[in-house]
């Protein structure tokens, strides 16, 4: 038991661990901030956390919609389409082999603009598992804002140095902020000389709109309107249009534009505010604060633009900063020769402009850069973009130095390349400077990793709202139990997790306001990296920055408080400890309670010290209820421990509750041993004790229905056993297995089909005696125990009577449902003394039930036990015939009654058994069927038969179709559809030459299934066709729904064809429904003339049969490419009966 107990404990630490984990797991996918997205194999979302949800603005209902994941959504790619979820799993996994992810951008400008960089990769799986498809979400609309700010204004500048005209340059900020930023409208306007506002630029307005624009601004001039207020303040103005009741006159217009807010922002140069850049938008809140900086910089740059072109007298005062320019100026043409130079550059470098005019710069090279790096430079400014960098060249005296130099090209009209502009500075003394710091940085960082104090420092961000460490040294590192590539950048209460908890925070942000220093005393700190006391002090640098300087004091203060511990260990240990805790003089007065004493008593220690323990301890037995002894009494007068086991109950003061309790009693001795009292300890086993009856109860019964389990079952019925061999009675156990319940779990799912176990489970105990057992096995499977049996009848009886308990429907939900049983019965002693043999039997029965039909009982016999022994024994040979290559295949020719030609084979499978010689399918395909061998079979008889076909083909024989059946399991095959790919592939058989045939009951078993997978097979080119058809229920609105190719006579209606008419009818309206649906007609089992005559007249497609040809090996089949179906009705002997070949799969 203890063992027991321990294993159980263990398995609930580990439960509750593994539920930790989990719900951290949980805890981290949701707060992450990067959105993930998991989806399976088809695309379908199944999980996102609520960064997901918050940027792509759906729920995670809507996400896992099909809708949601098959359309294209507003998010547009690089290649301009929109992006569909769906597609976007499907092309990662078929790129599934670059392990890093594919990474793509996404845009959309509605109902803002925003930018997404998105990487998805497929996660490895197992062979239990699907295939994953993860892909995390991150908002780079920001970066995106940055990029192509900077991006308008070098436009801007570079159309300015081009000398493009001013309505072009104008026009350019107003197409970028439209197109780029998803600005619906961007207008510049100018103030003339009465002061109204001329619109000389706009992006997305039509003629008829720009004209009712200017029409409102000439007509709006109230101080209300933005782009007034923006022109008279010099400031950026938001109006939301549709909230001030001035506007109304404007409001149609406002309505036909979808117009919502106007963001207008000043063309301001000197001072003086000279136009608007008016921004209208379709939502109110459009103008964020990123939006209007964004805005106004652009506006700034167009001001400098417009005052520019009215001021061209300033290009020769710009001309003469150029020459009195501290930095080295020089112009080339394209090739690179030098035009002009500044004096500036002659100092720099010696030259004066008489001595490098017409020379290109690498004359002053100083070959310290390599023929690449001179290389990488052209390409770049010959594409167009400024190069910058540093590089080391030679002066005219012969001396290097260090420069900084920029190339600017310069783009004409003609938008070609005319000059190039080139900036130099000498940057040796800055590297001089530079590397001395650099020097100065090292020595200092050698004093502060070898501190024996702790030294972190941190950045104020946010005015302080928060710091980031930007240094530490090694004795932080070992204090803080931290890398210095998790402490850099960290936040201060990431690297100091009780910062906060501890006062730290505050004297930081005391630190940072008054640049005081503060000293913080001996605190103690634990975090889940480390724990101990540290002191120290805090101080700001000139920088802003704050630093932290303290000393590891744990040991001091561990010292300073171990005796303090020692001294105090008792009282915390008596008031924290789980027991509860009595103490008592001699006399058995009390003197102390503990708080578990105190609540399980009722009693409060100040009220109870001083009482006798009786009064407060009230103790009785707890199978007797009779009233204990005081077990401390008792201890007193032996002056020895005392135990009492836990069948003592504790009642509450107050006699609303009552514990049951362990005790325990010990003497308690002075310095002198001298007894001075007893101290009382007891525990509350309450829980314990239920805990223990569960875990009982849950060990024997099912946990789903509540019944016995099946080693109680044989407990009980080892006792039957026993009590019937004492009596001379007998014992019956039943072995009861639901009929298709895997139907019922795959239409109503698991839920329902547990809850209908339960219903069973209640019916057959309500129909049983009481003395009776109902055990669940597991699954849909039940044993009943049936003690004190008298005779075969009763147990007959008493199936019989289970089996009409069945009979009325079973509620699932809102829908009824009717399901039945197969019960096999096995009898003490007559067919076994032993509770396993019994069940075994029993077993053995049932699954003979099954075989005869299902919902029925059959009792247990030797000879029962003969055939299954034979079964299996069947079921070992066909496992070695499949490794041993013993099965071969036969093939029986197809002729088409038009041209009397032979248009296709069936392959027909036949078992070469080494002692029972050649053996049909109907001798072992049923085997194969219930034990899953079909599969391996039924694969190796397609390929088999593909590689016949293509061989002959390979021979010069005209193609004709192969014929191979599918059996039920095969067809219910997941990745059927995949290996048959697979195979046509291998083979080089082209699909068309294949035919496969289905059962008629096998495709109406699941309808919908079944079209969908016989659809796939069509869109391969494979042809379809219903075997056996007129011996299954099929509905022809069902059949309609196929692909199908043929329609194939079963052989039962031929067989009596030309004696019974009703055989013609059904033949010909088999052939009629055919014709109507546009499919071919097979009639197999041809074994006369008459017949055969009989189908040419009513127009059969094709038929085989005896008459014509038995089923032959491969090479005497090829004899028929030759013969036509004369000569073969003529030659061939039409007298033996064909044999049919049963529910064979091939």
């Amino acid at each position: 038991m203890e063992t027991f107990m321990k294993s159980e404990f263990q398995y609930q630490v580990m439960t509750s661990a593994l539920a930790e984990k989990v719900s951290l797991l949980e805890t981290i996918f949701a707060a992450v901030r990067e959105g993930v997205l998991l989806q399976d194999e088809n695309g379908i979302i199944l999980s996102a956390n609520p960064a997901a949800e918050e940027l792509l603005a759906a729920s995670l209902s809507e996400l896992k919609s099909e809708d949601y994941i098959k359309n294209p959504t507003k998010w547009t790619c690089e290649d301009g389409q929109f992006l569909i979820w769906r597609e976007h799993a499907l092309k990662t996994i078929h790129k599934s082999s670059e392990q890093t992810g594919e990474i793509r951008i996404l845009h959309r400008f509605t109902p803002s603009p925003c930018w997404l960089s998105i990487r998805s990769l497929v996660l490895p799986s197992d062979y239990k598992s699907s295939v994953r498809v993860l892909t995390t979400l991150s908002d780079i609309t920001q970066i995106q804002y940055t990029e192509c700010r900077e991006r308008i204004l070098y436009g801007i500048t570079k159309r300015v140095l081009e000398e493009q005209p001013l309505t072009d340059i104008l026009q350019y900020p107003c197409n970028e902020l439209v197109h780029t930023f998803g600005y619906p409208l961007a207008i510049i306007g100018l103030q003339g000389k009465k002061g109204s506002l001329t619109l000389v630029a706009q992006a997305d307005l039509s003629e008829s709109h720009s004209a009712k624009i200017q029409m409102l601004w000439n007509n709006n001039r109230k101080e209300s309107c933005g782009f007034e207020k923006a022109i008279r303040t010099g400031k950026p103005q938001i109006h939301d249009v549709w909230q001030n009741a001035l506007d109304y006159p404007w409001w149609p217009i406002y309505s036909e534009l979808s117009i919502r807010s106007e963001g207008a922002f000043p063309l301001t140069t000197k001072g003086k505010t000279i136009g608007a850049l008016v921004l209208y938008a379709s939502s109110e809140d459009y103008f964020n604060p990123s939006r209007v900086n964004l805005v106004q910089s652009l506006a700034d740059q167009l001001a400098l633009v417009l005052w520019t072109s009215e001021n061209q007298g300033q290009l020769q005062l710009q001309n003469k900063a150029l020459v009195a320019a501290a930095s080295s100026i020089i112009i080339t043409n394209r090739a690179g020769e030098i035009l002009w130079t500044n004096p500036a550059f002659a100092r720099l470098s010696g030259y004066s402009l008489k001595d490098i005019l017409g020379k290109t710069m690498s004359f002053i090279s100083s070959g310290h850069q390599d023929k690449i790096f001179y290389q990488n430079l052209w390409r770049t400014i010959l594409e167009g973009k400024t190069w910058h960098g540093e590089l080391i060249n030679r002066r005219a005296d012969g001396f290097c130095y260090n420069e900084e130099m920029t190339i600017t090209p310069v783009i004409g009209n003609a938008r070609e390349i005319t000059h190039f502009i080139v900036v130099k500075q000498d940057i040796s003394d800055r590297l001089s400077i530079q590397n001395a710091l650099l020097r100065q940085e090292e020595l200092y960082r050698d004093m502060f990793e070898t501190m024996s104090s702790a030294v972190l420092v941190f950045k104020p961000i946010n005015q302080g709202e928060d710091f980031l460490c930007t240094a530490l040294n090694q004795a932080a590192e070992k204090i803080e139990n931290i890398t210095r590539q998790q402490g850099i950048g960290a936040r201060l209460d990431e690297v100091l997790p009780m910062a906060k908890e501890l006062g730290v925070w505050d004297l930081v942000l005391q630190v940072y306001r008054t640049g005081e220093k503060r000293n913080f005393p001996a605190v103690y700190y634990q975090n889940q990296r480390c724990s101990g006391w540290s002191e120290g002090v805090i101080y700001r640098l000139a920088t802003g920055d704050i630093v932290f300087l303290y000393d590891d004091v744990t040991q001091r203060i561990l010292n300073e408080k171990a005796l303090w511990q020692e001294k105090e260990r008792a009282q915390v240990t008596l008031a924290s400890i789980g027991d509860g805790v009595i103490t008592t003089d001699v006399g058995g007065k009390i003197t102390y309670l503990n708080p578990v004493a105190e609540k399980l008593t009722g009693w409060a220690d100040k009220d109870a010290v001083g009482l006798y323990i009786e009064q407060v301890f009230d103790v009785y037995h707890g199978n007797t209820e009779l009233p204990l002894v005081q077990p401390l009494y008792q201890c007193l007068r032996e002056r020895k421990a005392v135990t009492l086991s836990n069948t003592s109950i504790l009642k509450h003061r107050l006699g609303r509750q009552a514990f049951h309790i362990k005790i325990s009693v010990t003497p308690m001795r002075d310095r002198e041993e001298t007894m001075i009292g007893a101290v009382l300890v007891f525990h509350d086993v309450t829980e314990k004790r239920a805990l223990l009856h569960r875990i009982s109860h849950q060990k024997n019964h099912d946990a789903l229905t509540d019944l016995p389990n099946r080693l109680l079952l044989k407990d009980r019925l080892y006792l039957a056993i026993l009590q019937a061999r004492r009596r001379q009675e007998q014992v019956a156990v039943f072995f009861l297995d639901m009929d298709d319940f895997k139907l019922v779990n795959d239409t109503f799912g698991h839920a329902q089909g547990d809850a209908l176990l339960c219903q069973v489970a209640e019916r057959f105990k309500n129909a049983l005696r009481p003395d009776d057992t109902v055990a669940r096995q597991g699954g849909d499977e039940f044993i009943i125990l049936l003690p004190e049996l008298s005779s075969e009848q009763q147990a007959a009886q008493i199936a019989r009577k289970l089996l009409k308990v069945l009979n009325a429907p079973f509620q699932i939900g809102d829908q009824e449902t009717y399901i039945t049983a197969s019960l096999g019965i096995a009898l003490y002693p007559v067919d076994g003394e032993d509770p396993e043999v019994l069940i075994q039997h029993a077993d053995m029965a049932m699954y003979h039930v099954k075989a005869e039909g299902r919902n029925h009982y059959h009792f247990y016999t030797e000879a029962l036990n003969q055939r299954l022994s034979e079964r299996l024994k069947l079921q070992n040979e066909i496992r070695r015939a499949l490794q041993k290559g013993e099965f071969i295949l036969e093939y029986q020719p197809q002729f088409n009654l038009k041209d009397e030609q032979i248009c296709g084979f069936e392959a027909l499978v036949r078992w070469q058994h080494p002692e029972r010689g050649l053996l049909p399918p109907s001798k072992f395909i049923a085997i194969a069927e219930e034990s899953g061998l079909i599969l391996p079979l039924g694969e190796w008889v397609l390929r088999s038969a593909c590689e016949q076909n293509k061989y002959w083909q390979d021979l010069g024989y005209p193609p004709v179709s192969m014929a191979v059946n599918l059996s039920a399991r095969q067809f219910r095959q997941k990745d059927l559809v995949e290996k048959i790919s697979q195979i046509i592939k291998e083979t080089g058989l082209e699909a068309q030459w294949l035919e496969l045939e289905i059962t008629e009951t096998l495709s109406m078993e699941d309808v919908a299934l079944s079209s969908e997978i016989l659809w796939k097979m069509k869109a391969m080119g494979i042809r379809l066709s219903i075997d056996d058809f007129g011996t299954g229920f099929s509905s022809l609105s069902y059949l309609s729904r196929f692909s199908l190719d043929a329609l194939k006579i079963d052989r039962s209606f031929i067989f009596s064809l030309m004696e019974h008419p009703d055989r013609q009818a059904i033949v010909l309206t088999i052939i009629q429904l055919a014709k109507n649906l546009g499919l071919k007609v097979i009639a197999e089992g041809v074994e006369r003339t008459d017949q055969l005559d009989f189908l040419r007249r009513k127009d059969c497609d094709e038929v085989q049969g005896y008459l014509l040809a038995k089923p032959v090996s491969a090479e005497e089949a090829e004899r028929f490419f030759n013969l036509d179906l004369k000569e073969l009705v003529n030659s061939e002997d039409s007298t033996s009966p064909e044999v049919n070949e049963g529910p064979t799969p091939n």
